[in-house]
């Protein structure tokens, strides 16, 4: 094993890398980081919450996060297939990426309410002809040209819209984020840094990101805590 004391998610991660690449037979690598064991906690394989492996902590139980859950996904299918499990009638949810907004639908779909009383959703891109294509084709949703690490204009997009009137109702429940430099197997220093602004800035209780390096991430990320769970079955069992 492996231990550091640096406290940086790519500089720990950078590390653990080095050893992997000059150590082939290595069977764990441990690292002495809080904030790497912050994530370890938080980020959860989507296979695993679909076949029901994990199950997501309730709303309530959220209250005691202070970072969000980070879901990463690869593929369409595999993005799409988290919306029941992830959105609740009710929820404020924006999509960063949203294309021509296929997917942005099924989110309004889960989150607002027949009566529209309940709920907010919205879909944002970069590309000016993307949201005009968007808008052609879902024009009684919210689409809004709008660059992914600039979180004030994403925060403008539920006031402009929603008529937010308190400061406590800023932010959203849910984002989902689908942005092409992100979703291949490098850009993983991107991605995280997207996660803490978006993190930071929205205040989501979860994050959904089409990201391959997230989710290797997610596969090889085991929190002390897990260990100290499943040292706990074994000698239970024995």
């Amino acid at each position: 094993g492996a231990t550091t004391g640096n406290d940086l998610y790519l500089s720990a991660l950078s590390i653990a890398s080095e050893f992997i690449a000059n150590q082939q037979k290595l069977r764990a690598i441990i690292v002495k980081s809080k904030v790497l064991n912050n994530l370890a906690r938080r980020i959860v394989h989507s296979q695993r919450m679909l076949d029901g492996t994990i199950e997501l902590p309730t709303k309530d139980e959220m209250d005691g996060y202070t970072d969000p859950l980070v879901i990463p996904c690869v593929g369409v299918q595999d993005y799409r297939s988290t919306i029941p499990f992830v959105i609740k009638e009710g929820d404020s949810v924006i999509e960063v990426g949203c294309h021509y907004g296929t997917t942005t639908a099924l989110l309004h779909d889960a989150a607002v309410s027949t009566s529209g009383n309940h709920g907010f959703c919205a879909g944002v891109d970069i590309g000016e002809k993307i949201i005009q294509n968007a808008k052609r084709r879902y024009p009684k949703m919210i689409f809004e040209v709008v660059d992914a690490w600039n979180t004030l204009d994403l925060l403008k997009v539920k006031i402009q819209h929603d008529g937010i009137e308190c400061y406590s109702l800023l932010g959203y429940d849910v984002v989902y984020a689908d942005i092409g430099g992100l979703s291949g197997a490098h850009g993983l220093q991107e991605s995280l840094a997207l996660l803490d602004a978006i993190g930071k800035a929205l205040e989501p209780r979860c994050i959904v990101i089409k990201s391959l390096c997230m989710k290797r991430l997610a596969s090889q990320l085991i929190p002390l805590s897990a260990v100290k769970r499943r040292a706990l079955q074994k000698q239970f069992i024995s």
